[in-house]
This record gives structure tokens, C-alpha cells and sequence, in this order.
């Protein structure tokens, strides 16, 4: 079993406690496979504080390290914020990546982990392996320059040192994955000096951010490597974005943006947190997808509520949890969290000329829950200059309260913020309207499509396996292909009508396509639904004739928590073209890909 091994990176969390993420994982895993055949550009994976960057990393690491068939070695750093030499910094920098390569080299994870072993240790490590006797050369040739000179040859040595990563995957055939997590951090801890006067600058409280070295900026060379890329993160949202997108490596990675988890995953999350740590505290299935839903899916903030001190600590219905949530927001974990956020960024929150007017831009925009922030409609309500709202906007921006993109500012998908923003903001105030930040209007439209999300959720997570037939209305077995895209669409052809496709799926071959009709209600689902999703086929047909495109091969879906009328079971019975799944089955499926929960079917409203 996975628990069971020796792993080469300690995971913070649980095995059960890592929910969701299958989708980017499994790109990440394809990006490190790839860097073999130099087709993986260097990547930034972005998001704020909390959303499990590091939890990925870590998971990337001990799946990728155990897959030597791809000949790409991990190189794993965590940078921190603890302040430094840059000599010394170098020697670890060093030390780390020839230990995880050889470590890697050899399948050997006691060792990626060992940090008590030296550099020449490694030195004469016994080994009849090509790529290993390499890194033991340049290992020694490092020692010979690092022990010859002293912190005046720091920079020079650290810029060398830089390329080794791409010349050792280049000489050994073994790549490398350059993956550095929090990355913007190497702007501000590290010193070129000796360290007698390192010392005496951290003495007088002179070790600023300003007088560190930006060690990002001399991987200007190292992120255009194709033999040795680079994957970073960070949780300073604003920074890694500038970091990574602007200056000397302008142009040099691709990003992700790492989001909240699907509501029916957060859901399943939350029963996985209250199994491991709380077997006596229980929710029911519709109860766990509110609370998901009330804090959009946010992994930290599920934490938050399972493990919340409130002595009235319930997931029985959803005024409990409304309670549970407002006590987390207003003293509890999530509000120690922004309280020590916001007194952090203090120097762009609160520099203010007329404080009351930037506390009322502050409270007013929490309005904008993961939308564009409307700032002209912020300076009409408040009577004031747009450039004013933009000014105050622009502040938060560099405090991470909200993101850029195309030219325009979008508030986080950040509901529990919101709600921190009103609670702090509101008493203080007067005269301002009360702000409405229930999600219950969200959670009446996720029972309407709760099924289409699930069905969409669990396609993402398919990956050429097999599945029992049955789970589909079939005998033997059914395959569970990649797909590249999974999403709602609609379909018009130049001689159909537009008809909406519950769930669109294309195959990551291209050469099939998915399309599912879902019918969540407690009534089975008639012929009329079947003969929709066929016309619904015959309109992407259509669409691909007109384009001049090859006509796909589309396989349909049918799925109902009610179950089928006799006629559609025998109407698709012997059609290789439909499948069919039940309540049971659909669930079946569900919980092979994670969910750990069962679909409840909502009462009719």
C-alpha cells in the first residue's frame, strides 16, 4: 500500500486527507514524464496561502520518485524565509539537489530524505551507476572550489552552480525536475556578505528584504531549460505573478492557478476530516455539501470547521453550521488566519488619507466575491473619484486580497475573506447597508445540477482505467477513458436546433467524444431524455461537418437517480453507443474515483 512505503517526502496530511487535485496531479505527473523527451516548459503554480500547493509538491514528489522509467530525477526545495549567507546558502542549495539525484538514481528514499548526510558523503556513496559516478565528479569539483574560496566567490560559485542541474541531465541522460516551492522567498532571504558581518547586520536589525540578493533573477538561464525545467509555487499571489511573468524571466514560464475544490469534493473532504479525527461527530451527505458549499470549497476552511473549538460544534442541519462558520469567521481558526494576514500587509491596507473612506472601498467590495471588481460603481455608491476606488483597489492588490488579470481586478473565490472583511469592517462603520454574504442562493442552484457536477468531477478524474460493466448497464467491463476536456456546451448545426449537453467530454486521443443526460430527480427517466441526447449528437455531428472536420465517434451517457422505464432499458439494452447508470451505479462510480459519500437526491423544491 501507498501508507505502507518509505516515502522520500514526509507528507504534512493524511493519505485519506488529500482529496480532489487527481486532474492537476496527473498533468503534473505528465509534465515530469515529458522533460525526458525535453518537451516540458518551466511552470509557476499559483494560489493564496491555504490552498494546498505544498500537499501537490509533496504528492508529485513521492509519485513521480518511484517511476524511474522516466529518467527524470526530483530535485525538491523548500524555501523558507529564514534569513542567511549566501555561501551557506549555497552549500545546502548543493547538498540537497546531488543527494535527491542520487537518491532518485538509486530508488533509495531513506536517502532523499536524510538531511544529516554531506556532500562528501555523496562523494563515495558506492555505486556502479553512469548518471551517479557524474555527480560524484562534479561533486568533487564543487567541494575544490567551495573549500578554495571564501564568501567573495559566492555569487560567481552560486551562478555556476546554477547550470549544473541541465548539465548533469545533459551528460547522464537522467533529467532533471527543477521544482522550488515558495519560490519568491529567494528575493528576500539571502545575503551576499561574509557571515561575521551577517552577524553584526542582524545585531542591529539591518537585515532587510531590501538588502538581500534576488537569487530569482538568476534563474533567467536555468527556466529556459528544457532538460532540467523548473517547477515553482507561491502563496504570495501578487509577488510570484510578478516574480515569474515580469523582469529577467518575463515570458519564461507557464502558470496554473491552483483553485478551491469542487463542491462535491470539499464535501467528501469533510467527511474524510470528521472520520480520521472526529468518528463520533457525523454530517449527512446534503449537510456536508452545504458546508462546502458555504465556504466555497476551500480545504482549509473544511479543516477549520471540522477541527473548530465551538462548543456547539454540529453539521446537523444548516443553521448549525451557519453558527459553526460564524464562529470560525469571527474568532476562530479562519479569523486568526486573515486577523494576521491583514496586520501583516497593514503598510498598503490601511495607508489611507481619509481612513474612513478606505475602510468603506474595503467593505463595499466585498460585494465582489470572485467577480470583477466594479470600480466605478464602488466611486458612484461611495460619491468619490474612480481614481480613489482604483488607488485603494490597487493596495489590496499588493496585500493579495484580490488578483489581476487582463487589465482588470477580480476579487478571490473567497467567501469566509468576505466575511472576515464585513465583520471587521461593519462595527466600525456607520451608515452602510447591510451586505448579504450568504451562499444559499449558490447551494439552491447546486442541488438543481448536483448531479451534473458530480458526473463532471468524476470524468475529470478518469484515466484509461476499467470499470465493472454493470455501473454502466452493461456486462464485462467498461473503460473510463482521459479526456482532455470536461465541461457543459451547447450544440447547433446548420440544419439542427441548439440543444444543451448536460456534460461534454472529448477523449484526450480526440477521436470520441462523451455526451451525458442527466436526470436528477426520484422518477425514471423516459425515452423522450434519449431521444434528446441523440438529437444532441446529431447536432455536434453536424457542427463537425460544417466545420469540415472528421465526423466523431460519440458515446451517450444516460444517467438518473430515478432509474429507466422498461422501454429505455431495452431501447439501449443493445446499444454499444449508451450507457445507462442508475442511482447505484452512478454512485458506484462516484465512489471509485473518491467520493466517500452517497449522492443524496434533494427533495424536489
Amino acid at each position: 500500500m501507498y501508507d505502507e512505503k518509505i516515502l522520500p517526502v514526509e507528507e504534512m496530511l493524511a493519505y485519506e486527507e488529500f482529496t480532489d487535485r487527481v486532474e492537476i496531479l496527473r498533468e503534473l505527473d505528465a509534465w515530469v514524464k515529458n522533460i525526458q523527451r525535453m518537451a516540458s516548459p518551466s511552470t509557476a503554480i499559483i494560489s493564496p496561502r491555504r490552498m494546498g500547493k505544498t500537499v501537490l509538491l509533496d504528492r508529485l514528489v513521492n509519485t513521480v520518485f518511484f517511476k524511474p522509467e522516466y529518467r527524470v530525477a526530483p530535485f525538491y526545495f523548500r524555501m523558507t524565509r529564514e534569513k542567511t549567507t549566501l555561501r551557506k546558502f549555497l552549500l545546502e542549495y548543493a547538498t540537497i539537489f546531488f543527494r535527491q539525484y542520487v537518491a532518485y538514481c538509486h530508488q533509495d528514499p531513506i536517502l532523499f530524505q536524510n538531511r544529516s548526510v554531506k556532500l562528501k558523503e555523496l562523494a563515495e556513496y558506492h555505486s556502479d551507476h553512469d548518471a551517479v559516478g557524474l555527480a560524484q565528479k562534479m561533486i568533487l569539483d564543487f567541494l575544490r572550489r567551495y573549500e578554495e574560496e571564501g564568501h567573495e566567490d559566492a555569487r560567481n560559485h552560486w551562478d555556476a552552480f546554477i547550470t549544473v542541474p541541465e548539465m548533469l541531465a545533459s551528460f547522464s541522460g537522467t533529467r532533471v525536475a527543477v521544482i522550488i516551492d515558495e519560490f519568491q522567498e529567494m528575493k528576500f532571504s539571502v545575503y551576499d556578505t561574509s557571515e561575521e558581518h551577517f552577524t553584526e547586520l542582524g545585531a542591529r536589525g539591518m537585515l532587510t528584504d531590501q538588502g538581500a540578493t534576488n537569487l530569482t533573477a538568476t534563474y533567467d538561464r536555468q527556466s529556459q531549460s528544457r532538460k532540467a525545467p523548473m517547477l515553482v509555487s507561491g502563496s504570495a499571489v501578487t509577488l510570484i505573478f510578478r516574480t515569474v511573468m515580469g523582469g529577467p524571466l518575463g515570458g519564461r514560464f507557464d502558470f496554473r492557478y491552483l483553485r478551491p475544490l469542487s463542491v462535491p469534493d470539499g464535501a467528501a473532504l469533510l467527511h474524510q476530516l470528521l472520520d480520521i479525527y472526529l468518528p463520533d461527530v457525523t454530517a449527512r451527505p446534503e449537510n456536508a455539501l452545504y458546508a462546502s458549499a458555504q465556504v466555497g470549497g476551500h480545504p482549509y476552511y473544511l479543516y477549520c470547521l471540522a477541527m473548530s473549538k465551538s462548543e456547539d460544534k454540529k453539521f446537523d442541519d444548516t443553521d448549525s453550521i451557519d453558527r459553526l462558520i460564524r464562529y470560525e469567521t469571527e474568532q476562530g481558526k479562519i479569523f486568526g488566519f486573515w486577523q494576521t494576514h491583514f496586520q501583516d500587509n497593514r503598510m498598503h491596507i490601511n495607508t489611507d488619507s481619509d481612513e474612513v473612506l478606505g475602510k468603506k472601498i474595503i467593505y463595499y467590495f466585498t460585494r465582489y466575491n470572485n467577480q470583477p471588481v466594479g470600480i466605478r460603481e464602488l466611486a458612484e455608491k461611495l460619491n468619490v473619484p474612480k481614481k480613489t476606488v482604483e488607488e485603494k483597489i490597487e493596495r489590496l492588490y499588493l496585500a493579495d486580497l484580490v488578483w489581476r488579470t487582463r487589465a482588470r481586478y477580480y476579487a478571490f473565490n473567497d467567501i469566509c475573506l468576505m466575511r472576515y472583511i464585513k465583520f471587521v469592517y461593519e462595527n466600525d462603520l456607520e451608515d452602510v447597508e447591510e451586505i448579504d454574504l450568504s451562499q444559499q442562493n449558490l447551494f439552491n442552484n447546486l442541488k438543481g445540477r448536483f448531479l451534473e457536477l458530480v458526473v463532471q468531477v468524476t470524468m475529470m478524474k478518469f484515466n484509461n482505467e476499467t470499470l465493472d460493466g454493470k455501473f454502466f448497464g452493461k456486462t464485462g467491463e467498461t473503460e473510463a477513458p482521459l479526456f482532455q476536456v470536461v465541461d457543459t456546451r451547447y450544440a447547433k448545426g446548420s440544419r439542427t436546433r441548439a440543444y444543451q449537453i448536460d456534460v461534454y467530454a472529448r477523449e484526450r486521443t480526440g477521436a470520441r467524444l462523451w455526451i451525458c443526460e442527466c436526470k436528477y430527480t426520484k422518477t425514471k427517466m423516459g425515452i423522450r431524455q434519449v431521444k434528446k441526447l441523440e438529437q444532441a449528437a446529431e447536432a455536434l455531428r453536424q457542427e463537425a461537418e460544417d466545420a469540415g472536420l472528421s465526423v466523431p465517434e460519440i458515446q451517450m451517457w444516460l444517467v438518473s437517480t430515478g432509474g429507466f422505464t422498461q422501454e429505455v432499458l431495452e431501447y439501449v439494452r443493445e446499444r454499444a453507443d449508451f450507457l445507462a447508470s442508475d442511482h447505484e451505479g452512478i454512485n458506484s462510480i462516484f465512489r471509485a474515483y473518491g467520493g466517500n459519500y452517497n449522492i443524496p437526491v434533494f427533495k424536489e423544491q
